[in-house]
């Protein structure tokens, strides 16, 4: 059954009653003497209700913002909900996706890098919405600002009636096991040997007979099977009828994979790459808040399940890539649903492990509330693209000549031991197996094979398995490609990307 808007409304105002607001402007003329408007932002009157006007003249290309300072010092490490009323018309669409309407607070972090919080920038016209932000506040924040307006574009946009909350964590992410919980692992894969691999290729006519083959040959041992379509759209796989027929044709897929691998010595992990209902605009999946979405979840691992059980090539299923869920589940939140699935799984498979993902992109800061499930051969997965500016360059309109190490921006192997460190904290904590099942960096990213080279000596160090993002995927990725931003070229000879990983290969056992 799908929750009505004033369900939803209700749900939420109860989770957050014991919230605490500390700051909320409605934009009267005394509230906005504390702004910085300049030309092109004013006070006005709307249903009533005073507002913010931010405009940019039709026909211009451009950002306009308007600012407050916000003491974001006396908020670190705590959880905050930034949300507001907006209504816009006419806004153009701005080149990148993140931009257009902006309700954002920006903040420095301890290690300098700048924080950006803001929902997705929309474009195009809209009467009132409600847009919100959940977040952590880094330890060491300082400089807060806020700046609402329209970034890379034209149009106007109103904002009214906005509130700074802070938020008990624990409300909207509920430990399903005590503090002192420690998983428990069978024999079996207390003696699994440690495994190291990629992602695999998007499933095609060359997958099995021409791909799998050369990555046995490399000396991987498991691939991260992942079963995926339109990666970047968003409010997609909502027809579950038609869903469903996708899903049976990656079981059938993947059942020819396994095969196969079980012929190379490779093991296999599962990965459902894109859930029922798909994601938001912010990339909240949004199962969490539909029921119907949420129930197509645990039915896709029903299937699966039944389907591949006792195949000796199966590793792990790992229930979904990267789940993000911003502040309150109207549905179910983003672990409980797993360990919805799980328990369907484990009644059919009762030997199999089931991978757990983290929540903000499967993050290891996110490990710092992760609870683990209560249920025996779970391994719990992050994904490191730290520093993302590093990973990520290139990728949309990202900036690029970022190198690895960089000493100015304290870009070294203890700045991704420091990252990583709420993912080791959580293994010693719980005793938990875990797989670091993405990690990457572009071939055209000056220190990339140091990079990588750095990452899988903590993960070895750590007795982390680990399965490199991606085998024969995107050419950004692709350690077999070579060339500068503009063309991926294939390369001659192994690059020194891919020289890290066979290094690495050495270690399995097959």
């Amino acid at each position: 059954m799908k929750l009505t808007k004033v369900m939803m409304m209700l749900l939420a105002i109860g989770t957050l009653a014991a919230a605490q607001e500390v700051y909320r402007c409605r934009f009267s003329a005394e509230e906005l003497a504390e702004w910085q408007l300049g030309k092109q932002a004013r006070g006005v009157e709307l249903d009533g209700d005073p507002a913010l006007e931010v405009r940019i003249p039709a026909g211009q290309t451009a950002t306009y913002f308007v600012g407050r300072p916000f003491p974001i010092e006396q908020y670190r490490g705590k959880w905050l909900n930034m949300t507001c009323k907006i209504r816009f018309e006419n806004v153009t669409q701005p080149p990148d996706s993140w931009n257009g309407t902006k309700f954002m607070l920006i903040y420095k972090k301890g290690d300098g890098a700048t924080s950006w919080i803001h929902p997705a920038g929309q474009y195009g016209s809209s009467d009132w919405q409600l847009v919100s932000r959940f977040f952590q506040v880094d330890e060491n924040a300082s400089k807060g600002l806020f700046q609402l307006g329209l970034q890379d574009c034209s149009g106007a946009i109103w904002f009214k009636d906005m509130a700074i909350t802070l938020i008990d964590r624990d409300n909207i992410f509920p430990r399903l096991t005590p503090e002192d919980y420690r998983i428990e692992y069978s024999e079996q894969v207390r003696n699994e040997p440690l495994r190291r691999g990629m992602m695999s290729p998007h499933f095609g006519p060359n997958t099995l007979e021409k791909d799998l083959p050369v990555l046995a040959s490399w000396g991987a041992n498991i691939v991260r099977w992942q079963m995926s379509r339109n990666w970047h759209k968003r409010n997609d796989n909502q027809d579950l009828p038609e869903y469903f027929r996708w899903i049976d044709e990656k079981i059938a897929q993947a059942k020819q994979g396994l095969d196969r691998c079980h012929e190379l010595g490779l093991r296999v992990i599962l990965d459902l790459h894109v859930p029922p209902g798909g994601r938001n605009l912010d990339g909240r999946m949004n199962m969490f808040d539909n029921r119907e979405y949420a129930d197509a979840f645990v039915e896709v691992w029903r299937r699966f399940a039944t389907a591949v059980k006792g195949h000796p090539a199966l590793y792990g299923y790992d229930l979904i890539n990267e789940p993000q869920q911003i502040g309150v589940a109207f549905a179910v939140d983003y672990l409980s649903l797993q360990y919805e699935a799980a328990q369907v799984v484990r009644a059919i498979d009762p030997q199999t492990p089931i991978i757990i993902e983290s929540n903000e992109w499967d993050s290891a800061t996110a490990f710092s509330y992760l609870s683990p499930i209560p249920m025996k051969d779970v391994i719990y997965q992050a994904h490191m693209y730290f520093p993302s500016e590093f990973t990520h360059q290139g990728v949309g309109n990202r900036k690029v000549g970022l190198k690895y190490p960089d000493p100015k921006r304290n870009w070294d192997k203890e700045a991704l031991r420091r990252h990583l460190q709420p993912v080791r904290d959580f293994q010693l904590k719980h005793g938990a197996r875990i797989l670091i099942g993405e990690f990457s960096a572009p071939r055209y990213a000056e220190g990339a094979e140091r990079y990588l080279a750095d990452c899988i000596a903590i993960f070895e160090e750590y007795g982390w398995d680990w399965t490199y993002h991606a085998f024969r995927e995107s050419p950004i990725w692709n350690v077999e490609m070579t060339g500068g931003v503009e063309k991926a070229v294939p390369a001659t000879e192994d690059t020194p990307r891919k020289r890290v990983l066979l290094e690495g290969f050495k270690k399995n056992q097959r």
